[in-house]
């Protein structure tokens, strides 16, 4: 594969805090990379030192040839609009027909909130809109910031067909993420963020002191209480445990009298 973009040296810092130090690297064209970490080791930063969203402090960053981005952020701006109105109005920016865009809508079910105010949404579902904006009309380099941040299941298998097709047409995907079943279904490479330096994941597995769990998803059920442990996502709720409580928290499930919905491996 041809190179697309190299870090050399590079450096950034936010006050007395380096976040990312002296970095060399590499990146092809038309591969898919995964950077995970802890909350805060900055997987956001090198998605915007990747595409030139803020100034690095010292080394270089050479693209080697023109390309355009698309970027899903974290945290997607609500506003006024209604979710139709705002894709409208990105589809006309971006001369895309809006059949393509009703598409999407439908593949992310969110048909029944066309008409709600994107400040009215929930995070995942405006996470949503953000990849839905990305993946109407996808440029040279796909950048993902914890894209299944907040989504259903269905929707998250959604997401992973439409980003595989991408790059089967020689897109480049970069992304933040802490879920290990993205990284094993999207990524070719995966780098773990620690101490501001970029490890393969494979050479470090956890090495990096980053710490393995999984959340275990349960049907809502009236006629049981739930756990103090239990939170609320979309329409199940969501037990999160270290590896080493897995097998014990899913036989007191069962135990209680709940229906486990599936288990994901988080990094």
């Amino acid at each position: 594969m041809d190179k697309l973009i190299t870090l050399e040296n590079v450096t950034k810092t936010y006050g007395v805090k380096t976040v990312i130090d002296s970095v060399s690297q590499a990146f092809m064209l038309g591969e898919s990379v995964a950077f995970a970490g802890h909350n805060g080791c900055g997987k956001s930063t090198m998605l915007k030192i990747l595409s030139g969203l803020i100034r690095i402090d010292r080394g270089q960053v050479l693209y080697h040839k023109k390309v355009r981005f698309s970027y899903v952020p974290e945290k997607f701006p609500a506003s006024e609009l209604t979710m139709q109105n705002y894709l409208q109005y990105v589809a006309g920016m971006e001369g895309v027909p809006f059949e393509n865009v009703n598409s999407l809508i439908q593949d992310f079910f969110l048909d029944d909130m066309r008409h709600t105010k994107m400040r009215n949404m929930s995070k995942g579902s405006l996470q949503k809109v953000g990849v839905i904006q990305a993946l109407m009309a996808p440029h040279d380099i796909l950048l993902l910031d914890e894209p299944l941040s907040g989504q259903d299941m269905d929707s998250q298998e959604v997401f992973i067909d439409k980003v595989n097709q991408l790059k089967g047409k020689g897109v480049t995907v970069f992304m933040s993420c802490h879920e290990k079943k993205l990284m094993d279904r999207i990524s070719d490479r995966v780098f773990i963020i620690h101490d501001g330096k970029l490890e393969k994941y494979e050479d470090t597995k956890n090495g990096s002191g980053l710490k393995i769990h999984f959340k275990i998803y349960v049907r809502r059920n009236d006629k049981l209480t739930a756990r103090a442990d239990m939170i609320t996502q979309n329409n199940k709720l969501v037990i999160t445990v270290e590896e080493k409580d897995l097998q014990k928290t899913i036989t007191e499930i069962f135990n209680e009298g709940w229906e486990l919905a599936g288990v994901e491996e988080y990094m």
